[in-house]
């Protein structure tokens, strides 16, 4: 049976971290593993992912050596050992079938990418929108996709080989999880899927994207095109192994 492992970046989450870990722990295998890659915080959020790695051995915590969000979740991808990966925030909580549902697409061995439907909680886990898909009009177009992102980090899933692709994160490309989805839609197979298989959690310590100028977001998109022509030649060794 395949394995997986879950990258989550951890920054001041003690609020909401143990619920996350909880809904995932009950879904793992064996084999699989929560790789906890760890920012410098000013709460307990260190001593709760300690405590967990102590009790549980799907638990592993890495210090992430070179802070910031991107830094933090490619730290945790490269610590991942297993041949699926699932990107997790630290304050949201997964459906109970999270695991079974994305991993019975990966039985088709072409698929590189999974992204999955999800909705928005608030901080009681009270759902307060309608479904992503439909909420943001999420489409499979690769080319709406690099115009007007609805990645959500949180929703992805991936196999160890594209993630050779994924890493390291360019941070000049706007939003990690837009570099991810346009990796996976450019060099691999992704199948979108409007099961809901997340329950994002909004509060008010959530990471946002700052709203940005025009100029910006072009100058993004543009270093997106660059980076993703630089990843291109990597393709050819990436498809032989």
């Amino acid at each position: 049976m395949a394995s997986i492992s879950v990258a989550m970046a951890a920054y001041n989450g003690e609020k909401y971290i143990r619920k996350q870990i909880d809904s995932i722990v009950q879904q793992l295998k064996n084999e699989d593993e929560i790789v906890i890659s760890y920012d410098n915080s000013d709460d307990k959020t260190l001593e709760i992912i300690k405590d967990y790695a102590k009790n549980d051995s799907h638990v592993k915590v890495v210090i992430n050596p070179n802070p910031g969000l991107f830094n933090n979740f490619e730290n945790a991808i490269r610590n991942c050992s297993n041949e699926y990966i699932f990107i997790s925030d630290q304050d949201d909580i997964w459906d109970e079938h999270k695991r079974e549902v994305v991993m019975k697409i990966f039985e088709d061995k072409d698929v590189d990418m999974v992204i999955h439907n999800g909705v928005h909680i608030d901080e009681n886990d009270k759902v307060i929108s309608k479904d992503f898909f439909t909420m943001f009009h999420i489409t499979e177009n690769i080319f709406t996709n690099f115009a007007k992102p609805r990645y959500s980090g949180c929703c992805i899933a991936f196999t160890k080989k594209l993630a050779e692709i994924i890493v390291p994160i360019p941070h000049k490309v706007g939003a990690y999880d837009h570099w991810i989805g346009m990796v996976g839609q450019k060099f691999g197979k992704v199948v979108f899927t409007d099961k809901v298989l997340l329950y994002h959690r909004l509060h008010g310590d959530n990471y946002t994207t700052p709203t940005r100028r025009l100029s910006v977001i072009l100058k993004a998109r543009w270093n997106l095109l660059v980076e993703l022509y630089k990843r291109s030649r990597k393709i050819s060794e990436w498809k032989e192994k």
